[in-house]
């Protein structure tokens, strides 16, 4: 039981992503959390073999099967769904999940009583949709230039992952002879770096017009800005990563200025981790290991960021896991006195000039709201 980490998904963000593109479940119980009892339909797309049960509002166990790989599985009316590894005893969790996940927010849901062929078929249709993307930039052979140019890695991951989808089932369902061809032809020409991209799907997407745009260091209306930058002529389905949020503060023009942090390599490092501590830790390490040509292999369908060993166990102390890989503003990140005092001697080593900071200036950065409810945090 001590090896088994529970985690709680409670928005439909959470609930959508569930175990998708995790190799395995053998160390994670997965909670659905819903607010009322209804019949529920779940997939296992780009899923692991699992065990998934079904519990009623009091713990009564309505549903439990091991589920293989690709299926649609209608749930009898239930509250909680578990997924998990086929040998783990879920006994142990019952009691803590009946206790704990009523009083947990729910943010946003899905009517249950969505039927399989509906979804099926928006799957469906999204893939194709996808594949016509890739004929109308290609226009015949696949090439990596125009892979590369048209499209944003994290947008490759989702098209290679259409075309995974589109081949599992083309032989069950009549799909577009030229889509069928395409998706053969992407696989084929995305093929050395396809867990890269697969990563990028789900922790490579656009990020900032959803976050505060405050300066960190007045409180003005600022912009993002990226603080260590990949070698050059490094592939980007293997830099995507320097696009996230963890390498980057929001800081306005007056300010960079006024501090010469354009001159400052050390300024910026201390900024970046002051405000984003232990997740930025973790990042650099990645960095270090990727300019170094020292970056162990690792399971990037389960830790799409960065190596299990290089972050903590969640996401306030760097975890680079799946649950933990969507962009979130920097708000409740583990910090410790030098983290504080790293951001406090950045911010304030130049006097304010014309432009002075709010009352609040400094408790708005380290209390970063976002219009995510509270329920998004794991």
């Amino acid at each position: 039981m001590n090896n088994i980490r529970l985690h709680f998904l409670v928005s439909s963000d959470q609930r959508a992503l569930g175990a998708m593109f995790m190799r395995d479940l053998k160390r994670d119980l997965l909670a659905f959390v819903y607010p009322t009892e209804a019949a529920r339909t779940f997939h296992t797309f780009f899923c692991p073999p699992m065990r998934m049960v079904g519990l009623s509002s009091d713990g009564q166990v309505l549903f439990d099967d091991i589920i293989s790989k690709w299926r649609f599985i209608k749930m009898p009316p239930c509250r909680y769904v578990l997924e998990c590894g086929p040998k783990i005893d879920i006994s142990p969790f019952i009691q803590t999940i009946l206790s704990v996940a009523p009083d947990l927010p729910q943010s946003g849901a899905i009517d249950p009583g969505t039927g399989m062929d509906s979804l099926l078929f928006a799957l469906l249709s999204e893939a194709v949709a996808d594949m016509r993307r890739i004929r109308d930039a290609h226009h015949g052979r696949i090439r990596t230039t125009i892979q590369r140019r048209k499209f944003e890695a994290w947008e490759r991951g989702q098209i290679v992952s259409s075309a995974g989808f589109l081949l599992d089932f083309c032989d069950s369902w009549s799909i577009p002879h030229n889509a069928v061809r395409l998706s053969h032809l992407v696989l084929r020409a995305e093929a050395p770096y396809l867990d890269e991209l697969v990563a990028a799907s789900v922790a490579g997407i656009p990020w900032q017009h959803e976050f505060p745009h405050e300066c960190m260091r007045c409180g003005k209306p600022g912009s993002w800005h990226p603080i260590l930058r990949p070698s050059r002529n490094s592939p980007v389905e293997i830099t995507w990563r320097y696009q996230r949020p963890e390498n980057a503060i929001p800081i306005c023009h007056h300010c960079s200025e006024t501090l010469g942090l354009l001159r400052d390599e050390a300024m910026r490092i201390d900024l970046v981790w002051g405000l984003w501590a232990a997740r930025f830790e973790a990042f650099w390490r990645w960095h270090r290991a990727w300019k170094n040509n020292h970056l162990p292999a690792w399971d990037m369908a389960a830790y799409p960021l960065w190596p299990r060993e290089y972050g903590g166990e969640t996401w306030e102390s760097g975890s680079g896991a799946l649950q933990d890989a969507r962009p979130r503003p920097p708000a409740h990140v583990t910090r410790n006195m030098d983290h504080m005092h790293a951001l406090q001697s950045s911010l304030f080593s130049k006097p304010f000039r014309r432009r002075q900071p709010g009352d609040t200036h400094l408790q708005k950065l380290l209390n970063f709201r976002s219009d995510l409810a509270q329920g998004e945090t794991p």
